[in-house]
Parts: C-alpha cells; structure tokens; sequence
C-alpha cells in the first residue's frame, strides 16, 4: 500500500498580520487611507482623481482617475504582489497617458505597494475596477476567515476604451472626517501641480478649501523682473514623507519642473529629515518670468544660466531661507542652550573673546548647515570648544576645509579604525623611517668621505632595514669596541672626537650595534649579538680585502675578551661587488657572517621593509623639507669651501 503524500501545508495568519504589514494608519485611518489612495492615482499618471466621500454608514465609498489603469495580467503580477519594489520594477517615475496632457516627469509616492491596501478603512472588502488597452476587469480584495488576503476576479473581461483605475465599495463606512475637513486635507498636499485636479463629491477642490490658518503668503519685489508672490501651506501635522512638500515654481499656472527640496540651493535650506520638511509647500508663482526665456523647453526646469531667473531665484532662496529660520528660531534657541550646559567645562576655560568666537560660530552652523543632525553637532561643538582651548587652535578647521569631499571620507573611515593616539604613533614611525630612507638616497652617492661618515649614524637609526630582528630598541652604539678598532687601524682621532660611537677609517667606517645577553637573574653577562656595519667610500667594490677586513675585526674583538660566544654579523656596503665575492662569507663555525652589499641594494631593501610605501608618498610635504635641508646644507658648505 503507497504511503499517501503529505499535504501541502499554506502560512497561517494571526488577526493582527495584516495590521503590522501595512501599518495602522493605512487601513484603520479614513483621512491616511484617502491620501495613499490619492498618490497611487498620482503615481499612475493621472491628471483628474473624482472622490466619492460616505459621510454615512453605508454609502458608495469610490477614487476614480484617468491614470493609465492595468491590464489583467498587470493586475496579477503587480498589485497582487506583496512587498512591491516599485523602484525596481517600474522606477521612480510615474508612466504618464499621453492624452494626459501632462509635461515634464513625475516622482512617485509608492516605494512598497501598501498604499492600495488603504480600501480596508471604509471596509472590509473593496473593489478595483481598471481599463486599458480596451479592455475593463473588476476584482475583489477581501481577507477570509484565516485572515488570508484573497484577490478575485469578478465576471468577465469588459470591452472599455481608454485607461484608468476605481477603487470602490458600494456600502462602506462612515468616513467620520465631514467634507469640508478632508477637502482641506487634499487641498493642502495635492494643489500644488496645476496638472492634477481633484474632485470631492462633484466639486473640484481648490486653495480657498485650505483654512487661512495654514496659508500664508509673501510677495517679493525683483529689481528690473516685477512681482514674485511665494504661497506657504502648512499642513498642520507633519506628514510621513516630504513627497509634495518642498519649493514649487509655477509660471502661469503651468508647473515647472517639481515640487522638492533637491532644487538647486533648496538642500541647504531644510533638512529633508526634519519636521518642517515634511510640513511645508513654498509655492513660487513666478509669472513675471513668463517673457525671460528661461523655461526649458520641456518644462522641467530653467535654464541654470538665464541671468532673470538667477535674480528671481537669489530673491525667492533668500526669502524662504528668512521665512524658515524664523519658524525654526525657537527650536534651536533651546538647542544652542543644550549644547552650552554640555560643553559648560570647556567653556569655563575659555577667554571672553574664544567663547564669543565658539558660540557665533555654532550659531551660524545651526542655520547655515540644516542638514546637520543633532548629535553630529554636539559633537562639532565640542570639538570647536576643545580646538579653542588646544595650543594649535583652528589649524585644524583650515586643514580640513582644504580637503576633497573623498579625502574627508577617507579621514573619516581612518578615525573609525583608528584612535588618534594610535595613529600617531604608526605615522610617526612611518614618517621617521621615509625621512630617513631619503636621507640615505642623498647621501650615500656623495663623493665624499665626511658624507660616507654621516651615514653611519643614520644606519644606526636604520638597523631595521637590514631585517625584522633589528625592530628591538636593545641595539646600541659600543664605543668601547669602536676605540679598539681606532686605535688598531690608526684612524683619523679629529672624527672620533666628534662622534666616538662609530670608527672613521681612510677609505671607510665602521659601527658596532651590540645586543647585550642578561643571565638568569637579569644582570648583564655580556654581548649576545653584535653588528657591524662597514661602509665603504665611493669608489671602492668590495672583495675579499674587504670582507677579510671585517673578519679581522672580530678577531681583534675576541682577543680583546670584548665578545665571546656572540653572534656577529657584518655588513660591508659599498658601490659594487666583485661578482665572485658577492656571497655571504661564514666563519667561527658559523657564527659569524659577512655579507657585502651594494647601496642601491639597501636602499631597494629600505623601501621593501617599508611596504613600497616610499613610492606612494614620496610627494608629502616632510620629504620636501628633507630635500630642502639637505639642499640648503650642501649649499653652506660649498659657501664655506669659496670663502
């Protein structure tokens, strides 16, 4: 007997799923649900919506536009789909009808596909009837029992000319809001575009259904242009989005371009973030710009460079700029408060003159940078109070401000790796190690014995370069060694006198960096480790005189019970090697090693411990003064040499 397949098994839903999807408002409330229903029919194109308002229970609920309206097909694939990308599948811009009569782009209010959900506040089952391309479907949305949604067809396809979409229900809810109410509410967000009319209950509404409490007006006055009047609508509450909102032209009452905040210059009046951004609609009617040629011809803005239009939009900037400070005066009055208790102890520090300078300086940024977070300026108020209190002051607001937008986002992802602290000590190192790379590229092709000399104590600093086990500060200059090998080869007394940490030879110098070995008890017990570094005069390759040479050194060294049991190695550098000496030479059963290297070959080791860094910032300014001082101290001895 077949053991029966397992049934399919379908998600189970709790009364409140369908709640938390769409969110409350949308389907609980009539005068959020009216608005989202209103932006779909915005987003589909259309240029008249006609609203049927139930001001009591059971009466005809219905949104009817002249959008371009699905076919069956669309209807399944796209209003049926939860969780719509409509940025993804349709873009950011409504398919407009053309016999809409409708110029220019338009912006879309949908991003998720919740708002066709909104029938559910007048009742617990809608319809959407929709025509295009001659043909007319109706469907019911309505959730069952389970409280599973369910899209169904109703009757047959309909023959229909031209597009559009209804939403209705033919016995819903009473509204609660009264007509005049929602006429006011449509009026304040949805007059802004001549283009898209909208008809309450037979009627069209207009501004004079928005209460004057909510109008304001101001009329600016253009040197040589006429008359600019800006209508501000407040919506009272501030709306979700800023869709809308923002700065509108009109030029005889044809919309140019959009209504936003990202018009030129307009970012920088208003966080789009803030409340007042999502509460405010400037409506420029700039009619006197009409015989200026300054409209594009497709109408979607002006041009950027007509000179009437650049004084009208100076004068209509600086006037909304005036008007929004003024509403924002209070909130960050009590703000700058905030911020001078919490950085009161800095404060305290401060002259009459350094305080005066931080607080007009936070003010101005207050107004001058809207887009600022609150937090962000806290924390520039500290800053700036800190900077007036540090020995450098503002150097640091100069240093920045010369930077490229990348280059502050660079510094910016440094600093969330990086604590300053760290950070200065790894560019510290790093700059004394290029300073001292390109020290060596100077000087270590001088023809000059005295220039040979001054490389000895850079080699000092530079153990590092010959490899990673020289990183340890334990290495240390030993004169005692060095006066061995002075008094041994008889070199020159005058150069030990000034520097007796390494030995100065006729055609060299040596320098011995000894690593002491400490016994059990921590005391000293010797040398564990010795470094000789020999460096030859220009001129002179390196063979097997020369690598003898340092071997007898050592010998000398042991004889004189300076090292015993001590590891040694020496570097012999100079211009060239005699190709069949050019390998490391061992001695003492290997514990001492000779190896002769070429300067070109240190210094393409230098930059090798160095990462190649040298070459990817070879420009930066402390190398420039490296050259500078090196330049400056060669011409003081050629100075010196003609007096």
């Amino acid at each position: 007997m077949k053991k029966p397949k397992n049934p399919l098994m379908k998600p189970l839903f709790e009364d409140r799923f369908f709640e938390q999807f769409t969110g409350t408002h949308i389907i609980k409330s009539p005068k959020v649900a009216i608005m989202e229903l209103i932006a779909n029919s915005w987003d589909a194109g259309a240029s008249i919506v006609n609203i049927a308002w139930p001001e009591n229970d059971g009466e005809r609920f219905s949104v009817t536009d002249n959008g371009h309206g699905m076919t069956e097909n669309q209807f399944m694939s796209i209003f049926r789909k939860l969780s719509y990308d409509r940025e993804k599948s349709q873009g950011l811009y409504a398919e407009i009808p053309a016999d809409n009569d409708i110029e220019g782009r338009r912006t879309v209010f949908g991003k998720n596909g919740k708002g066709r959900f909104a029938g559910f506040a007048f009742g617990k089952a809608y319809f959407v009837k929709t025509w295009r391309n001659g043909e007319e479907n109706t469907f019911k949305v309505y959730t069952k029992d389970d409280n599973s949604l369910v899209f169904k067809k109703q009757g047959e396809t309909k023959p229909r000319e031209g597009h559009g979409t209804e939403v209705y229900i033919n016995s819903a809810r009473q509204a609660i809001l009264s007509e005049e109410l929602i006429r006011s509410e449509i009026g304040m967000r949805f007059l802004v575009n001549p283009k898209f009319s909208v008809f309450l209950n037979g009627t069209q509404i207009e501004f004079s259904d928005i209460p004057k409490d909510n109008v304001d007006k101001v009329t600016i006055t253009v040197d040589g242009i006429g008359q600019i009047e800006v209508v501000i609508i407040d919506v009272g509450e501030s709306d979700k989005t800023t869709q809308q909102h923002g700065v509108a032209w009109l030029v005889n009452g044809r919309m140019v371009g959009e209504c936003n905040w990202k018009g030129v210059g307009y970012q920088h009046l208003i966080d789009g973030r803030r409340t007042a951004a999502k509460k405010y609609t400037f409506i420029v009617k700039a009619d006197a710009l009409d015989k200026s040629k300054a409209i594009l011809p497709d109408w979607t803005g002006f041009y950027p460079t007509n000179s009437d239009y650049l004084k009208v939009h100076e004068a209509v900037h600086s006037s909304i700029k005036e008007y929004l400070l003024e509403l924002t005066k209070d909130t960050r009055l009590s703000l700058f408060k905030d911020i001078k208790r919490e950085n009161i102890g800095e404060l305290k520090k401060m002259g009459l003159v350094g305080r005066l300078r931080w607080e007009e300086f936070i003010q101005e940024v207050q107004k001058d940078c809207p887009s600022i977070s609150e937090s962000d300026l806290f924390k520039l108020s500290t800053i700036l109070a800190k900077l007036e209190n540090s020995s450098s002051q503002y150097s640091l607001i100069s240093q920045l401000s010369a930077m490229r937008p990348d280059q502050l986002d660079n510094l910016a992802g440094l600093l969330d790796k990086w604590n300053i602290d760290a950070a200065k000590i790894v560019l510290d190192e790093l700059e004394f190690r290029l300073q001292l790379l390109e020290q060596l590229k100077i000087k270590v092709l001088k023809n000059s014995t005295a220039e040979v000399g001054e490389l000895q104590p850079l080699f000092h600093r530079g153990l590092w370069i010959f490899g990673p086990e020289y990183e340890t500060i334990e290495y240390t200059s030993n004169e005692t060694m060095t006066q061995v090998i002075q008094k041994l080869y008889g070199g020159e007394m005058a150069g030990t006198n000034i520097r007796p940490d390494f030995a100065i030879l006729p055609d060299s110098t040596i320098g011995f960096y000894a690593y002491q070995h400490y016994d059990e008890n921590g005391g000293e017990a010797g040398i564990d480790r010795l470094t000789i570094v020999e460096l030859k005069k220009p001129g002179v390759s390196i063979g097997e005189v020369e690598k003898s040479q340092a071997w007898k050194y050592v010998k000398e060294l042991i004889n004189k019970g300076l090292i015993t049991n001590a590891r040694v190695t020496c570097f012999v550098l100079g211009d060239a090697l005699e190709p069949l000496e050019a390998l490391p030479t061992k001695q003492r059963d290997e514990t001492v090693v000779i190896i002769p290297m070429c300067y070109d070959t240190v210094i393409a080791r230098a930059k090798g411990r160095l990462l190649k860094l040298y070459d990817k910032v070879k420009g930066v300014p402390f190398l420039d003064k490296v050259r500078v001082d090196e330049f400056l101290l060669e011409k003081s001895r050629i100075d010196f040499v003609l007096q």
